[in-house]
């Protein structure tokens, strides 16, 4: 009996010592598979930043909502239009898309005198696509008169922008 008991552990010495020369030449020859393969692998990282700097290009879509009639208000809302084209940050679209949508609204401050000032509310809205539920990010508002057309357009982009980086995870 003691004869079958030495044999039985014995053969598990011999599994168990044959299992651990198994596993250590595993990591082993994965360890020289992996020595041969850092003559491809500096392509690889390579490749990866250029994928980062792709995502990092990605420009904010962004709609601009205005149909007053108003000159000053006109010329904020062109204005803005017109920044918005140029900027490395954000993209104009009207396409059906997850955006930031610029809801402006503008009137005269005086009726009777048009070219003068406008007074201004500018809602900024989430779209995720035509037809559905906008959800309210923030609102301002303001007067604007035509020597300040610039300034205000470029603070109401910086303030896009801002709120742009707060909800990017919602593009």
């Amino acid at each position: 009996m003691r004869h079958a008991c030495r044999a039985v552990l014995l053969v598990l010495l011999l599994l168990t010592l044959s299992a651990a020369l198994a596993l250590a030449q595993g990591p082993a020859q994965e360890a020289k598979s992996k020595s041969a393969q850092p003559q491809a692998a500096p392509s690889a990282p390579e490749a990866a930043p250029k994928k980062a700097d792709d995502g990092a290009v990605k420009k904010t879509p962004v709609a601009i909502d205005h149909d007053d009639a108003d000159p000053v208000g006109a010329r904020l809302a062109y204005r803005l239009k017109e920044l918005l084209g140029r900027s490395s940050l954000m993209a104009p679209t009207n396409r059906d898309e997850k955006k930031l949508v610029l809801v402006v609204k503008t009137k005269e401050e005086f009726p009777g005198r048009p070219n003068l000032c406008s007074i201004y509310s500018v809602s900024w809205l989430f779209s995720s696509r035509e037809g559905s539920l906008k959800y309210f990010l923030a609102s301002e508002a303001g007067i604007v008169d035509a020597s300040s057309v610039d300034q205000t357009a470029e603070a109401l982009l910086g303030r896009t922008d801002k709120l742009a980086a707060t909800y990017g995870y919602l593009f």
